[in-house]
């Protein structure tokens, strides 16, 4: 083989190698390019997820927030209705007692209510304070001066209530107030409850309609 031979044989290996060289270049450069645009990717999927996650956490945030305030507002309305309801009853109660102005039956039921206090104090002897209307009538003779083997003392001082005694020992230490107002607040809240199932009950039937 001659020298334009060889020359040609070697300038074919070198463009071969060279070629063979230039093509690992290149699938290595799209190997790398894959990569990174894989990799970018996946970086732009998770930003996405992140960000739809965020947006879905933030949006759940808002319906939970709706939600509390919704029942918060649905508890304070029933409460508020239950208040009423209760204010309600109170008033209706008390003005049925103030309505009693028969003196027969106003002195009956102010001697049940001394019968009750007597109790209540557990003392040999009682006073009691009443309002104007019955300090009247218990000051009648025929008001008795003596429940149940208990000496009756009346305090000229009136009582500033609608009705009803406020009992107490002859110490003045131990009192119980049976006055129409003292006996309708001790009955609050077992009213309260009551008017709550009410509500509650009339609540669930709405649902189930």
């Amino acid at each position: 083989m001659d020298m334009s031979g060889n020359l040609d044989a070697l300038v074919k290996r070198v463009l071969d190698r060279a070629r063979d060289e230039a093509t690992a270049i290149v699938e290595r450069g799209k190997k790398a390019a894959e990569r990174e645009t894989q990799r970018a990717e996946e970086e732009r999927a998770a930003r996405k997820q992140a960000s739809e996650a965020a947006l879905h956490e933030a949006a759940e945030r808002r319906i939970y927030s709706a939600r509390a305030e919704a029942e918060q507002d649905k508890r304070r309305a029933m409460m508020n209705a239950r208040e009423e309801a209760v204010e309600a009853v109170f008033a209706e109660a008390l003005q049925t007692l103030q309505q009693i102005d028969a003196p027969a039956e106003r002195r009956a039921l102010l001697q049940k209510l001394v019968r009750e206090g007597i109790r209540a104090v557990g003392a040999p002897a009682v006073r009691i304070r009443v309002n104007k209307t019955e300090r009247d009538l218990a000051r009648d003779p025929t008001f008795p001066g003596e429940i149940d083997g208990v000496s009756i003392t009346l305090d000229e001082q009136a009582l500033d209530a609608s009705g009803g005694p406020v009992v107490t020992d002859d110490s003045g230490r131990v009192v119980y107030e049976n006055t129409f107002e003292a006996r309708l607040e001790r009955m609050r809240e077992p009213l309260r409850r009551l008017v709550a199932r009410t509500l509650h009950l009339e609540e669930k039937k709405e649902e189930a309609r």
